[in-house]
């Protein structure tokens, strides 16, 4: 049976945008599962770190073999909506493991984990790589920008969800079953709505068109056939990965530590006022998603990049300048999530300039899964050893990680200078 015709891109834009808000609502909802697990079942400490270290590893490394695939196969659109449904099996495997005791639950717990990790592998590399091919390089940021202002939607919506669902009278551990079903149910939805071919048009499929804006993956004879990893490495694609990896780390071990913070040192306490601040610092990228996609298709990407990565350590160092949690501390939290979660659009809109069209999703894994992800995995045990096993220690360990953020900018000179793209219609 022949594909069916690419989608255009308003309609792109926007499955792909659900499947975002799906993708990390439930990757961030996982850590409120560890609490979960902490709370009514009284998990050890060291499960629950093995559990998230588990769900990491997995979304790190399983996202190249995704991207290769992806790269050789195509079929974008039937991956992504399989990775979405793994999401939801996973969230299913996690509540029979709050839902059993004994041995088996513990293994429950982390195959659960396993699972998550490679449903949460599929969506950045492919996701950025369908708006790569779908939007030309004068869009592209702005379409990426929007597609995550939707996953920091999700991100900020889906642990304040928890609690209202369980408010309507439905157990902590059985929520898990109402995000199990949105997440499959959207997973048809997004099997509908993108093309097995998403984002490229039946007309230049397999064939060598390079891309005019592209950066050095495709000027230098590199066409759309996909290519090996090894031939991926230029300098660029190197240092962008190392850039995001040491960005991730400061920025996650900094967001990881933050709830337990306000509640130690500033006496938030766990209360409504302590979620209400974590959702404001989540937000942030609402709003700067969209606007540094924007910045990124009429600017040097390398300079935003910088200007992104002094943001969040400044946004840091101004909340540590403050005390208590009034309107300033919120004020800074705001600020630091504002530039600390729109890192999507940048990074991606990069990658498209520095690999050829055929390996955008390979090159998306490199920099988002071994570089973004691989970061996050290690941000918070790294957070964890800054402060020596003292939770007053924290602010002192966030100072620390701010400057690692701030010194990234030192390598960004070293990225390759991108052609200027032409001011194009998001949907032109």
């Amino acid at each position: 049976m022949p594909d069916r015709p690419a989608a255009n891109p308003a309609r792109l834009l926007a499955t792909s945008s659900l499947a975002h808000f799906l993708n990390d609502g439930v990757v961030f909802f996982i850590p409120v599962i560890g609490d979960l697990l902490s709370q009514e079942r009284g998990t050890p400490t060291s499960l629950v770190t093995a559990m998230l270290t588990i769900f990491y590893v997995f979304s790190a490394g399983l996202g190249i073999v995704v991207g290769l695939i992806s790269d050789r196969l195509g079929r974008r659109g039937p991956m992504i909506a399989i990775g979405i449904a793994t999401l939801g099996v996973s969230l299913l495997g996690f509540y029979a493991s709050l839902s059993v005791s004994g041995v088996g639950s513990d293994t429950l717990l982390l195959v659960a984990a396993a699972v998550a990790g490679a449903g949460s592998s599929v969506y950045h590399p492919l996701g950025g790589s369908i708006l790569q091919h779908g939007f030309s390089a004068g869009s592209r940021g702005r379409a990426l920008g929007v597609n995550g202002a939707f996953g920091s939607l999700g991100r900020a919506l889906y642990p304040a969800l928890f609690f209202v669902i369980a408010a309507l009278g439905i157990s902590k551990p059985a929520t898990t079953l109402v995000f199990a079903a949105l997440s499959l149910a959207a997973a048809v939805v997004v099997a509908l709505g993108l093309p097995a071919e998403a984002g490229t048009s039946r007309s230049n499929q397999g064939e060598a068109k390079p891309d005019p804006a592209a950066g050095e993956g495709t000027r230098s004879g590199l066409n759309s056939s996909p290519n090996s990893l090894r031939s991926l490495l230029n300098r660029s694609v190197t240092v962008l990965t190392a850039i995001a990896f040491f960005r991730s780390v400061a920025f996650i071990g900094i967001v990881a530590w933050i709830p337990i913070y306000l509640t130690t040192e500033r006496h938030a306490g766990l209360s409504t006022g302590l979620g209400v601040t974590v959702t404001v610092m989540y937000a942030g990228g609402i709003v700067g998603q969209p606007l540094f996609g924007l910045l990124a298709d009429r600017f040097d990407k390398r300079v935003v990049l910088a200007i992104d990565s002094l943001g969040s350590a400044g946004g840091i160092f101004w909340f540590l300048s403050t005390s208590g949690t009034g309107a300033d501390a919120l004020a800074a939290l705001a600020a630091f999530g504002f530039f600390t979660f729109s890192g999507f659009p940048l990074l991606i809109s990069l990658v498209a300039d520095y690999v050829p069209k055929g390996s955008y999703a390979t090159g998306n894994a490199l920099v988002w899964g071994v570089g973004s992800t691989g970061g996050q995995a290690l941000g918070p045990l790294i957070a964890s050893l800054l402060m020596g096993g003292s939770r007053a220690n924290l602010g002192t360990a966030f100072a620390i990680l701010g400057t690692i953020a701030a010194a990234t900018v030192v390598a960004t000179p070293l990225l390759k200078r991108t052609a200027k793209s032409s001011r194009m219609a998001l949907f032109g």
